[in-house]
């Protein structure tokens, strides 16, 4: 095996006979998940945003733990409090978030147009050029992303704006046994999720960008590689 060649498995059984002819058609999709890149290239790419998602929400338990001053003002800035029922919340929220983050793997972030995807309960949105990624949330236990194009050409990680390594953590915040959140806004700014949180302090707590705006601060970049 070289790992430098991209391998597809196109079938998990195989037959001999005796009939001369016989044949057995497999159909193959080899477009790739991301045009502008191999898939092995977006599988190692997809996993390390997965990783660096995980060491944020671990700096964000950690900061719970502490519930300090500091964590308190970003608790604070995108959910408009910082009392014990939005801690509760988060700190309730976030180790379940942690483990199907850990459990993400390559085979589960597809195409939105993928088999995979299409064997979900819910109908594939089709791709308008500006969502990133979806899951169906009735079968959240499955852990599937589907990746639209807009992911695709969006940067890794300026977690300023959106960004490969927070769209992968806004994903896992909808399964239901993470937050179950909700896309109550969609938010671009961290003076955006502010003044949206101090008008809408029942929803903020539901809602995917926020929470994901609290484990990934807008104000940073990580390295496009290692």
């Amino acid at each position: 095996m070289n790992d430098d060649i991209e391998w597809q498995t196109v079938d998990d059984t195989a037959f001999t006979n005796t009939t001369p002819g016989s044949n057995r058609d497999v159909t193959i999709n080899t477009t790739p998940i991301c045009p502008n890149m191999t898939n092995k290239d977006f599988r190692k790419e997809a996993m390390r945003a997965r990783d660096i998602g995980i060491e944020l929400i671990k700096r964000r338990i950690e900061g719970l733990a502490r519930w300090d001053e500091k964590e308190q003002q970003r608790v604070t800035t995108f959910f408009a409090r910082a009392d014990d029922a939005t801690k509760k919340v988060l700190s309730d929220g976030l180790p379940r978030l942690l483990a199907a983050m850990q459990q993400m793997v390559p085979e589960k972030i597809v195409r939105f147009d993928s088999e995979t995807n299409r064997m979900l309960s819910c109908v594939p949105k089709p791709d308008s050029g500006k969502n990133h990624a979806a899951v169906c949330k009735p079968d959240s236990e499955k852990r599937v992303i589907a990746i639209y194009s807009a992911y695709c050409d969006s940067s890794f990680g300026q977690l300023w704006r959106v960004c490969k390594v927070k769209t992968i953590i806004h994903e896992c915040t909808h399964f239901t046994d993470t937050f179950n959140s909700r896309d109550e806004i969609y938010l671009d700014t961290e003076s955006g999720a502010r003044i949206w949180a101090e008008n809408h302090r029942e929803e903020a707590i539901r809602n995917a960008d926020s929470i994901t705006g609290y484990i990934a601060t807008f104000d940073k970049d990580v390295e496009e590689r290692k």
